[in-house]
C-alpha cells in the first residue's frame, strides 16, 4: 500500500481567529473527501479480487448477493435496494445473465415489459464458492479493531448518513474547532 503523504501541520484554526491568514480546505480532514477515497479504494480492490478469482465484477458479485437475499427482483429493486446505479443494475445484469450466472425472465401481463431477475445454479455456486474468502477479507480488513471499535464506526456512519440532508443548512454559529481548514504559505 502506498504511504500517505505528509500531513500538514494538525495546529487547529479557527477561522474567524484567522484574520489575514490564508486557510484552505484540509482535504486530509474534510470527511466527504475522505470517505470517497476510501470507497474508491474498496472498490478498486475488490474489483481487482473478484475479477481474478471468481470472473465477476464487484458490481455482479454485489447483484449475485442482493438476489440471494431478495430474489426474484427487478432491476428497480437492485438498483434502489442495494444503491446501485440503474446504468451499472442494467449493464451488469445483462453480462451476468450471459455469464449464465442468473436469469432473466418477463413478467405476464406486465404492460411495461417488466422482468424478474433470478439466481442461476452457476451464481448460487459463485456465492457458495466466494462466500468464506469475503468474510477472511472483511475479517482481514478490522482485524486491529475491537468490536466496541466496528459499532462506533457503523454508529458515526450512521450519523453522517443522517446528516447529509442538512449539510447545506444556514448556520448562524462560526465553523466548529473541528473544521477541516488548514493554513498555508508563510
Amino acid at each position: 500500500m502506498p504511504e500517505r503523504r505528509p500531513r500538514a501541520s494538525r495546529q487547529r484554526i479557527a477561522p474567524a481567529a484567522a484574520a489575514g491568514a490564508k486557510l484552505v480546505i484540509d482535504f486530509d480532514r474534510y470527511i466527504p473527501t475522505v470517505l470517497s477515497s476510501l470507497v474508491a479504494k474498496f472498490r478498486a480492490n475488490a474489483n481487482v479480487y473478484f475479477s481474478q478469482s471468481y470472473g465477476v465484477s464487484l458490481a455482479e458479485w454485489r447483484i449475485l448477493s442482493f438476489l440471494r437475499e431478495h430474489a426474484p427482483a427487478s432491476a428497480y429493486d437492485i438498483w434502489t435496494r442495494a444503491h446501485l446505479d440503474k446504468a451499472v443494475v442494467s449493464r451488469e445484469t445483462a453480462s451476468l445473465c450471459a455469464k449464465g450466472l442468473v436469469r432473466i425472465a418477463a413478467v405476464k401481463g406486465s404492460a411495461r415489459h417488466r422482468t424478474e431477475i433470478s439466481l442461476a445454479d452457476a451464481g448460487r455456486a459463485l456465492l457458495d464458492r466466494s462466500f468464506d474468502d469475503v468474510l477472511r477479507r472483511h475479517d482481514n480488513l478490522t482485524a486491529g479493531l475491537d468490536p466496541e471499535s466496528i459499532e462506533t464506526f457503523f454508529q458515526v456512519v450512521h450519523q453522517l448518513e443522517h446528516r447529509i440532508a442538512h449539510m447545506g443548512d444556514e448556520n448562524a454559529s462560526p465553523p466548529s474547532a473541528h473544521a477541516p481548514v488548514k493554513r498555508i504559505g508563510g
